[in-house]
């Protein structure tokens, strides 16, 4: 075995001391003799590049320690040749690629090659933090904000603690949203419900048409309408209506009397009967009841068979006539009889004595199979005015149903009388003469009836008055 020291060894040795002489004239406050030995060991190992190509590892780290030592001189030009001499002898020197980078920042309008250097430490170890780090601050400073955020989020996934970093950045820029994102994510992953809504908020104050902002207050704050109409406002303006009723409808299921979320989806489409029955009900507990009629009011203009607005505005004053009558005709319009014949009995009761009620009041006992009562309204209608036409024929209509077939021929006689032209008067004398089994009669009164109006044809032939002529000859050549 040789015996002393070898040259390898004796180069290390060399360089080690150089590198220990330029700490202690930093330390002594000697920089210009440190600069010195720095450029002193450059070129020492320059001159031993046979030796040192030997190891270029080992002394890849040589060539980091002394550019280190020319950046803290700020001989950053010094310092850049310093690392490119250690990644020419092992380009998998993570940290020439970080101090490279870190010295380009350094200097002005170098961020592109800072950039450069970062990716390319990534490449070697993706999930390097340092690397991580710096490339998020080089990002900002070239303004790639959504790069940015990315490789905060980056660091985030490979460890939780990095977000000591975005808090710092959030105090040094505090009118980023993006970085106020990145902390919302964080407090929602550690479950800090408050500070997650605190981090929307900023970032709503910030931006109020944020999206994401807006979905995740609207989820965690479900009770606070600002939230939801915000984002519902923000899909409409982006014409997403269909999406914007399903948001404030799930809302309304989750705060049911929120009269802002109702308004919205009302501004949205104002025709709908059911969440107008929701604000009309609500105001109606709130004890805004002059606000909940007029919406009662709205549903029933919507919907005519809807008389809760008639109904709710009775409950104030039973006795008022004018919205009695209304109520009466809507019931009837909506074919409920019997509620329009209670209605207009009330107003009997009241003292009205009117033509039009006494004929509603007819028209209702006639649908429900009243006869007789709907003959004995009629009476009045024509006990006060005798030409009138539609009771003559309304009462003609129920004398037949009652089979008093002279009674309704008598009264279809007094329609044709006053009015010559009217097809059912002809219509219902000729079955009244179908059921009394008069042929000669039918004839004249049933051809009368269809040349005015020839819809009769077709149902004279499915009408059950005529039931037994069907193969009467007369019968076929009328309705032939």
């Amino acid at each position: 075995m040789p015996l002393g020291k070898s040259k390898e060894e004796k180069v290390l040795e060399e360089v080690r001391e150089i590198l220990r002489e330029a700490s202690q004239n930093i330390r002594d406050g000697e920089n210009l003799k440190a600069l010195y030995k720095y450029r002193q060991a450059i070129r020492f190992l320059v001159d031993k590049e046979d030796v040192v190509s030997e190891k270029p590892k080992v002394f890849s780290k040589f060539y980091v320690d002394i550019g280190k030592g020319l950046y803290n001189s700020e001989e950053h030009d010094q310092a850049i040749d310093a690392f490119e001499l250690a990644l020419n002898l092992d380009s998998t020197n993570i940290s020439a690629w970080l101090n490279k980078a870190m010295t380009y920042v350094s200097m002005n309008e170098m961020n592109e090659y800072a950039l450069l250097c970062l990716n390319e430490a990534l490449k070697l170890d993706p999930e390097n933090q340092k690397a991580l780090l710096n490339k998020a601050n080089v990002l900002r400073i070239l303004g790639r904000k959504e790069q940015t955020y990315e490789t905060y989020e980056k660091l985030l996934e490979i460890n939780p603690a990095n977000v000591k970093h975005i808090h710092k950045m959030v105090k040094r820029t505090p009118d980023d949203p993006g970085l106020w994102h990145l902390e919302a994510k964080y407090f929602e992953s550690i479950g800090k419900e408050d500070k997650v809504v605190k981090a929307y908020e900023k970032i709503l104050e910030l931006d109020p048409n944020d999206e994401i902002a807006l979905e995740k207050l609207a989820e965690f704050r479900p009770h606070d309408s600002r939230f939801v109409t915000q984002k519902a406002e923000a899909l409409l303006d982006d014409g997403k209506e269909e999406d914007a009723k399903k948001l404030l409808n799930k809302a309304l299921k989750t705060d049911p009397e929120n009269l802002d979320i109702i308004d919205l989806l009302l501004d949205i489409d104002d025709s709908d009967t059911d969440i107008l029955r929701k604000k009309a009900e609500i105001l109606e507990k709130k004890g805004d009841r002059p606000k909940a009629l007029k919406t009662y009011k709205q549903i029933h203009e919507l919907d005519p068979s809807d008389i809760t607005y008639f109904n709710k505005a009775l409950e104030m004053n039973p006795k008022n006539k004018a919205l009695l009558y209304r109520k009466g005709d809507a019931l009837y319009n909506a074919e409920k009889y019997k509620g329009a014949l209670e209605t207009y009995n009330k107003l009997v009761d009241l003292g009205e004595n009117d033509i039009d009620l006494w004929h509603n009041q007819g028209a209702c006992r006639y649908q429900l199979g009243e006869y007789e009562k709907a003959v004995e309204s009629f009476k009045k209608v024509l006990e006060k005015q005798d030409d009138e036409i539609f009771a003559w024929l309304s009462m003609g209509a129920a004398q037949y149903q009652l089979g008093n077939y002279q009674d309704a021929m008598n009264a279809f006689n007094e329609v044709v009388k006053r009015e010559a032209d009217t097809p059912s008067a002809w219509y219902y004398k000729a079955k009244i003469a179908a059921k009394q089994g008069n042929t000669k009669l039918l004839k004249p009164l049933l051809s009368r009836a269809i040349k005015l109006n020839d819809e009769y044809r077709e149902e004279a032939l499915n009408d059950e008055a005529f039931d037994e002529l069907k193969d009467n000859p007369i019968f076929k050549d009328i309705v032939s």
